[in-house]
C-alpha cells in the first residue's frame, strides 16, 4: 500500500499533459462549433475540466515535495487529496451542464458534420490515450489517480464519439450526437463520485480504504510481548501515507526490551498495512492476563 511514485517525473508528465489538453480543448471547441456537434463540444468541456485538474495536480505535486515545517508538521501530503476533491466537484457541475445541453439539442436538432467529428475524435483519442498511458503507473497516488481517471474517461468518450460519427454518417440520425453527450455526462458523474468519496474519507480522517481496526489490532497482538491493544486510531496523511496511534499493554520490563517490542510492531504495521507513522504508548501490567482487542474511544487520542 505504500506509494513508490516519482514526484519529479510525474510533475513533468502532468505539465506536458496540460499543454496537450489545452491544444485539444481549443481544437474540439472550434471543430464542434463548425461541425454542429454537441458531442465534440461536450467532449471539449470534458477535457477543459482536465485543465484545472492538471494545474491543481501539478501544484499539489510541488507542495507534496516540500518538507514538514513548524506549522505543518506532516508536510503538505494532503494538498493532492484536496486538489482531487475540488476537481471532482467541478466535474459534477460540468456533467449537469452537459445534460442540459443534450436536452436542448434533442428539442432543437441540427445537422452534424460527421466527418469532422470522426477526425477530431480520433485525434482526441490519441492525446487522451497517451496521457492515460503515461500516468498508468502512478495510480496509487489519489491526486494522480484523479488525473488518470479523467483522461481515461476522456479516451473512452472519444471512442464513443468515433462510433457516433460513424453511425450518424450511416443512418443520418442526428439524435445520436446528444445521446453521446449524455453518455459522456454519465461517465463524468461516475468518476466524480468515486473521487469525492475517497478524498472526503481522507479529509475526514476516516479509516483508510481496505483496512479494518480489528485486522490491524490483531496484527499487533501477533508481536511477542503484546498483551492488549486499545485506543487504536488510524488515518491517512495523504492518498498513500497512513498514520496510527494506540495504547499497548505489555508486561513490566526494562525500557530496552519495550523498545524492541515497539520496533517489531512498527515493522509489522509497515509490512502488512503500509503504515509508516506510528505513535505507540505502552502501559505496563504485572499479571500475564489474556490477549484482548479494544476498539477506539469516541474521541481520538493522538
Amino acid at each position: 500500500m505504500h506509494s513508490h511514485h516519482h514526484p519529479r517525473l510525474a510533475s513533468w508528465v502532468v505539465r506536458i499533459a496540460l499543454l496537450a489538453t489545452l491544444g485539444l480543448v481549443a481544437t474540439e471547441f472550434v471543430a464542434g462549433v463548425l461541425a454542429h456537434s454537441l458531442a465534440l463540444v461536450s467532449d471539449g468541456w470534458h477535457n477543459l475540466t482536465d485543465v484545472p485538474t492538471l494545474v491543481l495536480s501539478w501544484i499539489a505535486l510541488y507542495l507534496e515535495r516540500r518538507p514538514p515545517d513548524q506549522q505543518r508538521t506532516y508536510g503538505y501530503q494532503r494538498a493532492g487529496v484536496l486538489a482531487a476533491f475540488v476537481n471532482a466537484l467541478i466535474l459534477v457541475g460540468v456533467a449537469l451542464f452537459l445534460c442540459y445541453q443534450g436536452y436542448e439539442r434533442i428539442l432543437r436538432p441540427v445537422p452534424v458534420a460527421s466527418g469532422t467529428m470522426l477526425i477530431v475524435g480520433a485525434v482526441a483519442l490519441v492525446v487522451n490515450g497517451g496521457i492515460s498511458f503515461a500516468l498508468a503507473s502512478e495510480r496509487s497516488d489519489l491526486n494522480l489517480r484523479a488525473v488518470f481517471i479523467h483522461n481515461l474517461g476522456d479516451a473512452l468518450s472519444n471512442l464513443a464519439i468515433i462510433a457516433g460519427a460513424w453511425l450518424i454518417r450511416a443512418t443520418g440520425r442526428t439524435i445520436i450526437d446528444p445521446a453521446i453527450a449524455f453518455l459522456i455526462s454519465g461517465m463524468i458523474l461516475w468518476t466524480a463520485v468515486g473521487i469525492i468519496t475517497d478524498s472526503a474519507n481522507i479529509l475526514l480522517e476516516s479509516l483508510p480504504k481496505g483496512m479494518s481496526l480489528e485486522g490491524v489490532a490483531t496484527c499487533m497482538l501477533g508481536v511477542a510481548g503484546v498483551k492488549e491493544v486499545h485506543d487504536v486510531h488510524i488515518w491517512s496523511l495523504g492518498s498513500s501515507s497512513h498514520a496510527l496511534s494506540c495504547h499497548v499493554h505489555i508486561l513490566d520490563m526494562p525500557t530496552s526490551e519495550s523498545e524492541q517490542i515497539a520496533h517489531q510492531i512498527r515493522e509489522a504495521l509497515a509490512r502488512e498495512f503500509g503504515i509508516h507513522h506510528t505513535t505507540i504508548q505502552f502501559e505496563h501490567t504485572h499479571p500475564p492476563g489474556e490477549f484482548h482487542i479494544y476498539m477506539p474511544d469516541s474521541a481520538p487520542d493522538r
